[in-house]
């Protein structure tokens, strides 16, 4: 017998909100799509660790491409290398003098002017799937050495006059693809190879010239000179402000350098055919003197720290937009999530956890496609394939839940603008911050317009106590 509930004794025991039939149970749904959204960071940190994965393996097709065509280039050159006799006393323990020694030491003189003209042009080398760019640059420059430094510095009859040489450094030898006689004061002296361990970076080459005899008449002496290379490389090129006034002139077909180094250029134009670049340095701007002998080595570490030049980066390839694009994706899961809670809550439609799961796996999706495609072309046709395959995906599968009907369709364009600005947003770098930000603030102010009518506790105006009260559909169970 069912007991009254008016009685004496009876406990009525008042359901949740969010598990009443016919009430809604919005509270508790919020809570499941939250822990389901949160939860998908999961795939998604999975994902991040594929692309980095991916990443490495273009980085390991790359060195293994710049191991055979040449990686890293510069020009470290030309500097005059002329040795020279040093004496030195030798004594015994008590410091008594016994005789005099000697020992052979350098002596660098850097050019007066100099004037580089360089042309680099880009081609593709391909290990499997990737592409690697690298480029062979042309590089003729001139200019002139003033001997008067040398005489001024050092004792001229100490100087080996005849075994004087002009030596380039590079990186490695590898890249070197072709080099024509030095022109030495209008004579022709071939490059043999250098003495490394004296060189500005890892390899030389050197030429034997005429520097003259150490004679008084040679004291205000200049030699020009004429040199013509084509060096093949990778990833980075630099100059070294060798003379007392340097340009350098670079002309490339490359759409997108990245200026580095102690000097930026003093003039710049980049296009989509590539960039032209000038920079201008004189001697009273850097920490090294005309010349310098081998025992002050730490000239040679003051010149490499002030080279510069530029590193041959894509603009911002594949896997850095798509490491981008999975940084958002968390977002990006709440549209269709927050479409379907918008069409619970206004069309009254009852939308299973199981199916949010199944469309947040769909836009999980969106980035490993966007990632498979995007090796195999270029980035906007594959971004373009992916998110509309994911798109029409998700409004068809939308078109099936029983109740919502051809509303549906209202996420094609949710899903199609989101994806949109999306791929502006990665477009512009620069102000990526600004305009995901003013994304985040579109969406939300229009989530609240949408659901600005919505009572949230389901019934009239009235909170949950009183529209019991008032309507007296609370069940109760009586114990």
């Amino acid at each position: 017998m069912k007991a009254n509930p008016s009685e004496p004794g009876t406990m009525r025991i008042r359901k949740p909100e969010w598990i009443r039939p016919g009430r809604g149970g919005f509270g508790m749904k919020a809570v499941i799509i939250v822990t389901m959204i949160l939860l998908f960071l999961i795939p998604l940190q999975m994902i991040k660790d594929l692309v980095w994965e991916r990443e490495n393996r273009k980085w390991e097709a790359e060195e293994s491409v710049f191991s055979s065509w040449g990686s890293d280039t510069a020009v470290g050159g030309p500097l005059l290398v002329i040795p020279r006799r040093v004496n030195y006393d030798i004594t015994d323990e008590n410091g008594k003098y016994l005789r005099t020694g000697e020992y052979i030491e350098n002596i660098y003189l850097l050019p007066d002017e100099m004037e580089i003209n360089a042309r680099s042009s880009s081609e593709s080398k391909f290990r499997g799937i990737f592409e690697v760019p690298v480029f062979t640059i042309s590089v003729e420059g001139s200019g002139t050495f003033a001997l008067e430094a040398l005489y001024k510095t050092y004792e001229p009859h100490m100087i080996l006059w005849e075994e004087a040489y002009v030596q380039f450094s590079y990186p490695s030898l590898k890249g070197m693809n072709k080099t024509t006689p030095l022109l030495w004061e209008g004579k022709e002296y071939d490059f043999e190879a250098g003495d490394s361990s004296a060189a500005l970076y890892g390899a030389a080459l050197k030429a034997k010239v005429d520097a003259g005899r150490g004679d008084a008449r040679d004291i205000s002496r200049v030699i020009p000179f004429h040199f013509k290379q084509e060096i093949r490389g990778g990833r980075s090129l630099e100059f070294l402000p060798l003379a007392g006034n340097s340009v350098i002139n670079l002309e490339s077909d490359w759409p997108a350098p990245s200026f580095q180094g102690y000097y930026l250029p003093t003039s710049q134009n980049i296009t989509e055919e590539g960039f032209t670049a000038r920079w201008e340095v004189n001697a009273l701007s850097r920490s090294v003197p005309d010349c310098w002998s081998e025992s002050q080595d730490q000239f040679f570490a003051d010149l490499r720290e002030s080279a510069f030049g530029l590193n041959f980066f894509p603009e911002f390839d594949s896997y850095q937009k798509t490491r981008r694009t999975v940084e958002y994706g968390i977002l990006f899961l709440m549209i269709p999530f927050l479409t379907f809670f918008l069409f619970e809550l206004i069309r009254k439609v009852r939308i299973h956890p199981v199916q949010y799961l199944l469309a947040g796996f769909g836009n999980v999706l969106f980035y490993l496609l966007l990632l498979s495609l995007s090796e195999h072309m270029d980035f906007p046709p594959s971004y373009l394939i992916a998110s509309a395959a994911v798109t029409g995906l998700l409004t068809l599968y939308t078109l099936s839940i029983k109740g919502v009907g051809y509303k549906a369709l209202y996420l094609l364009p949710v899903m199609s603008a989101g994806y949109g600005y999306l791929y502006f947003v990665l477009k512009s770098e620069d102000y990526a911050l600004i305009m995901g930000t003013a994304g985040l603030f579109g969406a939300l102010s229009l989530t609240m317009f949408l659901t600005r009518g919505i009572n949230w506790y389901g019934s009239g105006d009235s909170s949950p106590s009183e529209a019991e009260d008032k309507t007296g559909s609370v069940e109760d169970r009586e114990i």
